[in-house]
This record gives C-alpha cells, sequence and structure tokens, in this order.
C-alpha cells in the first residue's frame, strides 16, 4: 500500500504544480516617486567618484589614443600624418537616473505590461553602465546586459558591478543580474549582439553619434529580436523597411488595385469598386509607439518607443478590421476591437461578446473611410430609430406587464426605479428585446437601465421616483438616443484611432557636434 499511496501524494504534487503553474503572474505596477527616490539614493552611492565629466574625459583620451596616427619613419623629414577621421560613434553620452525611470514606465504603459523576472535588458553602447544598473534597480529584468567597446568605461562597469554585487538592497526591491560584455556591436555583432538578440525584450541606444555602420547593426538587432520586445532609440529612428506602415505607396497600390478591376471581363469602368491589396510590410514588424523630447547635455533631442509585432500588428482592444467566418450570412468586412489574430469584439456590440472570424487586418486608411461610412451609416439608422414607433412600444410592454400584473401603473404614475424582478424591470426588458437587444445579457442591461434612469431623472423634476405614464414614450426615445450617441462614439474612435502623431523635435547637428 505504501508505493500507492506514495503515488497518490505524487501525483497530488503534480497537480498541485500545475495548478500553481497555470496561474498567471501579476504585472509590475509603475513605481510611485517615493520608490523612484529610494533607488535614485542606491543608484547615487554606487556611482560616487564617477563624475559624468570624468567619464566622458576617460572615453575621450581612449578615443584619440584609438584615432592617433602612426608614428613617423626614424629620419621624419617631409612626412605629413596622414588625416585621420574621429570615430564619433563612440562619442560618451548618457541619460540621467529620472529619464531611465520615465521611459521602463513609458514602456508599461504604452507597450503592455512588464512582469518580474521576464526579460532581457539590452543597453548597447553601455559607456560606464549608468543606464543598465538604473534599469536593474526600476525593474526586476531576468537579467541586465550591457556592450561597451571602450576599455576605460568597461573597467569601470566592472567596478560598478562589485559594488552592486555587494549593496544590500531594501526589502521588496529585487536585485535582477547584470552582465557587462567588451566588444564592438558591429564588427563583433555575430558573437554579442546575435545570441542575446532572441532574449532582448527591451532594448536602447543613445544613437546621437551612430553612423551607418552602427544603424545596421540596430535594424540587424531589430530583426532578431523577439515579437512583443520593446526597442528605445535617442535622436535616430529605426530603418523605416522594418518599421509598419499600413498606408505605404498608397498611389502605387490604387493603380495596381485599378488595372486589375478593369481587367476583368463584362465589367463598366463607372461604379466599380476598388479593392487595395495590403501595403508590403515586414510581417514582423516594428511599430512606433511614442516619440518623447529629451533634455541631454547638449541639447533637446527625441527619444523613439518601437514595438514588435506580427500581422495584423495590433495590441489587444486597438480597432482592426474583421472578415466573419465563411458561414455566416453576412460577408461585410467590418471594424472591431481586435482580440487574437482569429477573435474579436465588434464595436457596435452591447454585450461585448468575443467572437470568432476567419480573418482579422489592421486599419489602413482605405478600410477607415469604408468602416467610417458604415458607422455614419449605423448612426443615422439609430437616430431615426429613436424617433420611432416609441409609443407602440410603450403600449406593447405595459400590456405584457399588465397581462401578469393588472394592478401595475393603475393610477397613471410609474415607480420607474429598476428593483430586480420587478415590474418596471420587466417593463424595461419588454422594451430592449422589442428595439432588437439581448435584454438578458448583463452589459445590455446594464446600459439601457443607465439610460432609462437617466431619462426618467430628467423628467422627475421634483425627484419622487415616479413619473407619469404619459411621458413614457419620450422617455424610451431618449433611452434610445442614447444608444444613437453610443454608436456616434464609435465612430469618432473611429475617425481618430492612429491619426494623431506627436511632432517630430529633430536634433541640430551643430549642438550634436559641439558635444562630441
Amino acid at each position: 500500500q505504501e508505493p500507492l499511496i506514495c503515488l497518490v501524494c505524487q501525483a497530488a504534487e503534480a497537480m498541485a504544480e500545475e495548478e500553481a503553474a497555470e496561474v498567471p503572474p501579476e504585472p509590475v505596477p509603475s513605481l510611485t516617486e517615493e520608490e523612484v527616490q529610494t533607488r535614485l539614493g542606491i543608484f547615487e552611492e554606487i556611482f560616487k567618484g564617477y563624475e559624468a565629466l570624468e567619464v566622458k574625459q576617460k572615453s575621450m583620451a581612449e578615443r584619440r589614443e584609438k584615432e592617433a596616427p602612426p608614428p613617423p619613419n626614424e629620419d621624419g623629414e617631409g612626412q605629413e600624418p596622414p588625416e585621420v577621421t574621429p570615430n564619433i560613434a563612440l562619442a560618451y553620452s548618457e541619460l540621467n537616473f529620472q529619464v531611465v525611470a520615465n521611459l521602463v514606465d513609458l514602456v508599461k504603459n504604452k507597450c503592455g505590461p512588464m512582469y518580474p523576472g521576464q526579460g532581457v535588458f539590452l543597453d548597447f553602447g553601455s559607456g560606464c553602465g549608468k543606464l543598465c544598473l538604473a534599469a536593474a534597480l526600476l525593474h526586476p529584468f531576468q537579467k541586465v546586459i550591457g556592450v561597451e567597446a571602450l576599455q576605460s568605461l568597461n573597467d569601470i562597469e566592472a567596478q560598478v558591478q562589485a559594488k552592486y554585487a555587494e549593496v544590500e538592497l531594501p526589502e521588496g526591491i529585487v536585485k535582477p543580474e547584470i552582465s557587462f560584455v567588451k566588444g564592438d556591436f558591429v564588427s563583433e555583432f555575430d558573437g554579442i549582439l546575435e545570441p542575446i538578440a532572441p532574449e532582448a525584450t527591451f532594448a536602447i541606444a543613445v544613437a546621437t553619434t551612430f553612423g551607418d555602420p552602427e544603424m545596421q547593426a540596430v535594424a540587424k538587432l531589430a530583426q532578431k529580436m523577439p515579437q512583443g520586445a520593446s526597442l528605445f532609440l535617442v535622436t535616430q529612428k529605426l530603418e523605416e523597411s522594418l518599421v509598419v506602415d499600413v498606408n505605404r505607396n498608397p498611389r502605387q497600390r490604387r493603380s495596381v488595385a485599378t488595372k486589375k478591376a478593369l481587367a476583368k471581363r463584362g465589367v463598366e469602368p463607372t461604379g466599380i469598386e476598388i479593392e487595395l491589396e495590403p501595403a508590403e510590410n515586414d510581417p514582423n514588424g516594428w511599430r512606433l509607439k511614442d516619440m518623447v523630447p529629451l533634455e541631454l547635455e547638449w541639447g533637446t533631442t527625441n527619444c523613439y518607443l518601437y514595438k514588435k509585432y506580427s500581422y495584423p500588428y495590433c495590441d489587444v482592444h486597438d480597432i482592426c478590421m474583421a472578415t466573419p467566418l465563411p458561414e455566416a450570412e453576412d460577408q461585410t468586412v467590418v471594424p472591431a476591437f481586435y482580440m487574437s489574430p482569429t477573435t474579436v469584439v465588434y464595436l457596435d456590440d452591447l454585450v461585448e461578446r468575443e467572437v470568432e472570424v476567419s480573418k482579422t487586418a489592421p486599419l489602413c486608411e482605405e478600410s477607415r473611410k469604408k468602416a467610417v461610412s458604415i458607422y455614419e451609416q449605423k448612426v443615422t439608422a439609430a437616430k431615426t430609430k429613436a424617433g420611432e414607433r416609441n409609443s407602440e412600444a410603450v403600449a406593447e410592454a405595459l400590456a405584457y406587464v399588465r397581462a401578469e400584473n393588472e394592478a401595475f401603473a393603475q393610477d397613471g404614475n410609474l415607480n420607474y426605479k429598476l428593483e430586480e424582478a420587478s415590474d418596471t424591470a420587466k417593463l424595461l426588458e419588454a422594451l430592449i428585446s422589442a428595439n432588437g437587444f439581448p435584454a438578458s445579457e448583463a452589459k445590455v442591461a446594464e446600459f439601457m437601465g443607465a439610460q432609462w434612469l437617466n431619462a426618467c431623472g430628467q423628467v422627475d423634476a421634483e425627484t419622487t421616483g415616479k413619473i407619469p405614464e404619459t411621458q413614457l414614450p419620450g422617455v424610451w426615445g431618449k433611452v434610445k438616443t442614447g444608444f444613437a450617441q453610443y454608436i456616434e462614439g464609435r465612430l469618432t474612435e473611429l475617425k481618430e484611432f492612429g491619426v494623431a502623431k506627436p511632432e517630430d523635435a529633430v536634433a541640430k547637428p551643430e549642438e550634436v557636434q559641439e558635444y562630441v
């Protein structure tokens, strides 16, 4: 019996472990100002003695040594030293602790939740390690990695890493592993960045002085980072071919689509519907999520936040275009809130049911125009319906309720409060059903109930809790008008989704050069 008991215990333990494993981790919330200041104190203590100017001077000295011309021949006569172009890509720059705190918070707000113990933070061109240490103190990453080419800065990173290993953090602050790698991420990309890239969920580069080789390395890294990853670039933008643009080359696409439509036999040129093919984009592309101005030592520049997606490049609850399942009677492609590649919530669904569709597509400008047209018709229809058959609908609903309770509102005054299972609740349920809505759905009942109470309250100026029966048609018309306004709100969302773009404050070249 003992082996059997052991097996039962093992099975129970395994089940318990599976249940524990199924519980999703809680996302890490934004830090309070007090929590940020606590971490700032630790940061400043570790970096005491490493002033920015001193670090920059060490960086410049090593750059000069690397870039110095070779010595002349022994006689040294008649020789001009060769002209040397300094490698400004190695120019030292840093982001202060509060800026890094703001950037981490921006990722949480714009790119979705960040979880404890998950994801690798990468700073390529990590200088003396300030950005890496700030990241480690501000979020419990799985690991923090910095890559730096200059030995003088790598030496400081090693000292900082030793201090970090020894420091005791206050209770509640997790200490992620920090690793610094010496190397040139351009010439040594395959050996340094390529192995890290598939795990790098949060990468940053102060790319102010990067040249073409460095930006090409950034592009290679971006291609190898995982879906859902975030990438910050300071001053310079990611290569255009990697950034999703669902409206790319509209004229060329329209020209191709027009030729294709006109090439069909028996099709008249007038009135044909032109269907544009989707714009060409990397199926695993990046979207620009935000653009924030940064005050650096030399002046103001921009920081660009990108997030990596797979097709259709949507976050949950983004507006997309949904194609119904093949068996659906109506095959109209309509706007919906994206939930997954094959599930959506339709914009006008009060129940907010997640339904299966055959496919989803990003909301491009062409599809937006069609969606806006559809919803303008819906708004017009809803507003028209708000003024139709209100007296008849109320009479039918009253007859339905009085069939079960003849005494309901016999004095001509109706108690409009919606108590559970009350006759008034039954009256509203009948009205909702007659209007074509599923009255048994909680979210429909909640929405229509709120509209009902608001409309009744407008009639009940003395707040008696009752309204004359003769006012019911007008009240029901206002309830339906509330639904029309709900549809109108969705129309506004359609018109505004993805349209607003932040202004791009371009860095001044002379300011950058002076700083370098």
